[in-house]
């Protein structure tokens, strides 16, 4: 016999859970709290399944995720990433898949690691002249900026401040318009007349523009750098020997770039946010940086120690569990959404072809049920020996299965280096009385900027 699952219920029989659209972080938060981990939503004509069950998420991710392809939300990212790995399925993202993922093998990050640090050692002197103003900075946008950096330089070699602008400007402009249609579909016909798709489709042209004739100068290249776009161009497929199109290239290219400063991005933004409410969690950190990286060689342009090398990153494991412990309350990727090929059944549970299956990471990464502290700030969450005594699917910032994150490591070790970098050179003090507000829209941005003062620090490290 099925089992009965919760049903959400509301004024609105076929619209229950208007709050899900307004914010779906919180909702699914208080909600699950409310209902249990696996429970259903109606809207219109659809079911939406919100899911923290871990038996549920196994089956869907890893069991039988065969029979599972992305939401429809993801298909309005088409609009930009193209068929990238994002959003493209079956066996052409397989074929993708097995191309892209020796760029990301360990003796690949350590070249690109290498150019990681070249790029964050001149942003944080470019930082340091700033910090002498009194004036306040948005570190979201600031932390935007730095990634995009280092994410432009390790994918296409270029340091370009006037690209590096626009491109930025681009890809923001560009999710905001993608969000928008995929919360509020019934508008997207107004689009097409506001000129909001018009806008869009030129940032795209331009986009698409710059990308192509850099794939066409790499191919004439007969010195090429060693950046991941000349990796995705020497990639085979070890199958059929393969290389990728022009268009594949393109659409990968442009969703590393996406994701690739994205998620590290808002990630730093929030780390530094409850950092500056947590000085005993700085002065932690700081007595590690110094233990690892104290001496003058290999100095950076500050004088405040030497540059954390590729093997230095697993020594700063106290600055990993931070990184961590962010992700957890504030995961970049706040949820993943699914729907089913054909009819299953999980748990008893008859799911319909229209089913939409919503993982709430964002609610999995509270539960009282796992988490000591669920809702504070606790780095100490990801003590080893902790760790060992939770499920593994407790905790999937990167999402879980053949399909997580293939950029996982490379958004960690560009995490890893700037806030050790940040958090040895400045003290970071938010602006009282600016709102602090999680925005779920691609990625979990803090909705008004995080405005801050950053001053060189008290009892910076210094180069003995």
């Amino acid at each position: 016999m099925p089992t009965t699952i919760p049903v959400l219920k509301g004024k609105n029989p076929l619209l229950p859970g208007t709050g899900f659209l307004r914010n779906p972080f919180e909702f699914t938060i208080k909600q699950t709290q409310l209902m249990g981990d696996f429970f259903m939503m109606p809207f219109l004509t659809r079911k939406i399944f919100i899911i923290t069950n871990h038996e549920v998420v196994a089956h869907i991710l890893q069991k039988n995720q065969k029979n599972y392809v992305k939401s429809p939300a993801y298909r309005q990212l088409r609009l930009a990433l193209g068929t990238g790995l994002v959003t493209s399925e079956g066996e052409f993202w397989r074929k993708q898949r097995r191309l892209v993922q020796p760029a990301f093998y360990k003796t690949q990050l350590e070249d690109l690691f290498r150019g990681m640090t070249v790029v964050a050692g001149k942003y944080i002197a470019e930082l340091e002249e700033k910090s002498a103003s009194s004036e306040p900075l948005d570190i979201a946008k600031e932390m935007m900026a730095a990634t995009a950096r280092i994410v432009l330089k390790t994918l296409f070699s270029t340091e370009n401040t006037a690209d590096i602008n626009e491109m930025y400007r681009v890809m923001m402009d560009a999710q905001d318009y993608l969000t928008y249609r995929t919360v509020k579909p019934y508008f997207i016909p107004l689009t097409y007349v506001n000129g909001k798709h018009r806008k869009f489709k030129k940032d795209i042209a331009w986009f698409d523009g710059y990308i192509y004739k850099l794939i066409a100068e790499r191919r004439n290249d007969l010195n090429p750098p060693n950046d991941l776009l000349t990796m995705l161009l020497s990639s085979k497929d070890e199958e059929t020997g393969e290389a990728m199109s022009d268009r594949a290239l393109r659409d990968e290219a442009v969703t590393l770039f996406a994701a690739g400063h994205e998620t590290s991005a808002t990630m730093l933004s929030w780390a530094l946010w409850l950092l500056s409410q947590h000085p005993e969690v700085v002065q932690k950190m700081r007595d590690e940086i110094a233990e690892v990286l104290e001496g003058p060689t290999g100095a950076g342009p500050t004088g405040a120690g030497r540059m954390p090398g590729f093997g230095d990153l697993r020594k700063l494991s106290y600055t990993m569990q931070v990184i961590q412990e962010v992700m957890r309350l504030y995961p970049p990727g706040f949820a993943i959404g699914r729907q089913p090929i054909a009819e299953d059944e999980i748990l008893g549970v008859k799911i319909p072809t229209n089913g939409i299956m919503f993982i709430s990471i964002a609610a999995m990464h509270r539960d009282p049920r796992y988490w000591e502290r669920p809702t504070e700030f606790y780095p100490e969450h990801f003590i080893p020996e902790t760790e060992k005594t939770r499920p593994k699917l407790a905790y999937m910032p990167f999402g879980a299965g053949p399909r997580m994150c293939i950029g996982n490591h490379f958004a960690l070790m560009e995490m890893q280096l700037l806030l050790a970098l940040l958090v040895r050179q400045f003290d970071f003090e938010a602006v009282e009385g600016h709102p602090v507000e999680a925005e779920p829209l691609i990625t979990l941005k803090p909705k008004y900027g995080i405005m801050m003062r950053v001053k060189p620090a008290v009892n910076k490290v210094l180069a003995k």
